[in-house]
C-alpha cells in the first residue's frame, strides 16, 4: 500500500500534468477528430474489397463467383475514391476541426489545408500526368502536417494580423466571408509552395519524402510489439488515474494504424497473401486490446454478475450492455477502477494480455489480420467484419477467460469489503456511490 500511494504521488507530480497538456492541446485534438472521422471512408471503401475476395472463395457456386465479379466491376471506382484519397480526407478532416479550435471559417480552413496538400503531395511527371502516390494512405503524415500548417498560417494572417478585405453591412453572407478570407487564404498557400520549393531545392529531397523520414521512427515504434505494449501502459495508467488516456495516446498512434489498415487493403485488393499484412490497426487497438472497454472490463463485468455482493451484481448487470459496445463508464467510476488501488495491477495486466494473445494469433496465422476499420456495432460483429474471419471469436473468447482469471483474485477482495459493508446494515450507501 505504501508503494502504491509513493507511485501515485510520483505519477501525479511528474506525469499527469503532461497528460492534461495533451488532452487539452489543440492541435492533437484536431488530430484525434480528424483521424476518428475517416471511419465511414474505410467502410466504404471495403465494399469492393469484399466483393472482390467472395469472387476467390474456394468451391463456390460459379454463379455467385460470377455476380460478386460483375459487382466488383461496378464497385471498384469506390476504392480509389477512399483508400486511393485517404490523405486528401484526412487533411481536409483535420483542418476543419483545427479551424474549430483557432475560430476560423471551416470552409477557408479546407480549401486552404486542400490546395496547401496538393501543392506539396503532387508532382508532373515527365511522361505526363501527375504522381499522386501521396493521396492515398502512404501521404497520411503529410497530409496532417501540411493541414495543420497552413490553417496555423491562415489562423496568424485572418485572426491574428488582421489582413482581411471588409465589404461592411448588408454582403450576402457568404461573399463576406470569402473576401474576409482571401487574402489570407492566398498567403498561406504561396507560403507553404515557397517553403516546399525552398527546401526541395536546398536538399535534393521531396518534402513529402523529409516528412516520412521525420515519422519513420514513430512507425517503427507503432509496428513492433514492445511499442504496443509501451502505449496500452501509458493508455492504462491514465486511464487509472481518472484521465482519459485514448484521448491523450490515439494522436500518436491513431494516424500510424490508419495507415496500416490502407496498406492492407491496398494489399488484399492486390491478392497478396495475409502473412504479409501489418498487425498494428485501429481495431487491433479497439477490438482487441480495447474490447469492452479501457482494461478489458467485459470480463470484470461477468466476474460481478454472479457476484455474492448486491452492489456488484446490481452494476454488473447494468453495465451488461454498454460493454457490448465497448462503454465501461459505469465500471470505471462504479466499482470504481479509477484510483482504485485493489484494481491497479488487473486493469494494468489484461490490455497488455490481450495484446500479446491478437499480436500471436494474427501473427500465427490463428485468425487474419484487420483490412477495414469496423463499424460502430455490438462486439464481436464489428471485428468479423473488419477481418472477414470468424476466429476472431475464439481469439476473444481467448482474452476474455485470461482477462477474467487476471480480475478474479483481485475482485474477490473487494467483493469481501463490499459483503462486510453490506452485512453491517450499510447496504443503501454502498449503492449510492454510483449514479445510474
Amino acid at each position: 500500500m505504501k508503494l502504491m500511494k509513493a507511485l501515485e504521488r510520483f505519477l501525479s507530480k511528474w506525469l499527469l500534468p503532461f497528460a492534461k497538456v495533451l488532452e487539452s492541446n489543440t492541435q492533437m485534438k484536431a488530430i484525434r477528430q480528424g483521424m476518428m472521422a475517416l471511419v465511414p471512408i474505410t467502410l466504404v471503401g471495403a465494399v469492393p474489397v469484399l466483393f472482390q475476395q467472395l469472387g476467390g472463395i474456394p468451391k463456390l457456386p460459379s454463379w455467385i463467383a460470377s455476380v460478386a465479379a460483375y459487382i466488383n466491376n461496378i464497385t471498384s471506382p469506390i476504392y480509389f475514391a477512399t483508400f486511393g484519397l485517404m490523405s486528401v480526407y484526412v487533411a481536409v478532416f483535420v483542418a476543419y476541426y483545427y479551424a474549430k479550435e483557432r475560430n476560423l471559417w471551416d470552409i477557408g480552413a479546407i480549401v486552404t489545408a486542400l490546395m496547401s496538400f496538393v501543392v506539396v503531395a503532387v508532382r508532373p511527371l515527365e511522361t505526363g500526368g501527375s504522381d499522386v502516390t501521396y493521396l492515398a494512405g502512404e501521404g497520411i503524415f503529410v497530409a496532417l502536417v501540411i493541414s495543420l500548417l497552413s490553417v496555423e498560417i491562415l489562423h496568424i494572417f485572418k485572426n491574428k494580423l488582421k489582413f482581411t478585405i471588409n465589404l461592411g453591412q448588408g454582403v450576402p453572407t457568404p461573399i463576406l466571408r470569402s473576401f474576409e478570407n482571401l487574402w489570407p487564404i492566398l498567403f498561406s498557400v504561396l507560403i507553404i509552395a515557397i517553403l516546399s520549393f525552398g527546401v526541395e531545392s536546398l536538399s535534393g529531397i521531396r518534402v513529402v519524402a523529409l516528412i516520412q523520414t521525420l515519422f519513420s521512427p514513430l512507425t517503427s515504434l507503432v509496428n513492433t510489439l514492445p511499442g504496443i505494449m509501451l502505449i496500452i501502459f501509458i493508455q492504462q495508467l491514465l486511464w487509472w488515474f481518472g484521465i482519459h488516456g485514448y484521448s491523450v495516446m490515439a494522436p500518436v498512434w491513431l494516424s500510424v494504424a490508419f495507415q496500416n489498415v490502407d496498406a492492407n487493403a491496398a494489399a488484399l485488393a492486390k491478392g497478396e497473401p495475409l502473412s504479409s499484412m501489418l498487425i498494428f490497426t485501429p481495431d487491433f487497438m479497439w477490438s482487441i486490446v480495447g474490447v469492452t472497454g479501457a482494461g478489458v472490463t467485459g470480463a470484470l463485468v461477468v466476474i460481478m454478475m454472479f457476484s455474492k455482493s448486491k452492489r456488484y451484481k446490481t452494476l454488473g448487470r447494468l453495465a451488461l450492455l454498454p460493454t457490448f459496445f465497448s462503454i465501461n463508464e459505469p465500471v470505471m467510476f462504479g466499482v470504481p477502477i479509477v484510483l482504485n488501488p485493489r484494481f491497479f495491477i488487473p486493469m494494468m495486466a489484461a490490455p497488455q494480455i490481450a495484446a500479446l494473445i491478437g499480436w500471436f494469433s494474427i501473427k500465427l496465422g490463428l485468425m487474419n489480420p484487420f483490412t477495414m476499420v469496423s463499424p460502430y456495432v455490438p462486439v464481436p460483429i464489428g471485428a468479423i467484419i473488419a477481418s472477414f474471419d470468424w476466429r476472431y471469436v475464439i481469439v476473444l473468447g481467448l482474452i476474455l477467460i485470461c482477462s477474467a482469471l487476471i480480475y478474479y483474485p483481485f475482485f474477490k477482495i473487494a467483493e469481501k469489503e463490499a459483503l462486510t459493508q453490506e452485512n453491517s446494515g450499510d447496504l443503501e450507501a454502498s449503492l449510492d456511490d454510483f449514479d445510474f
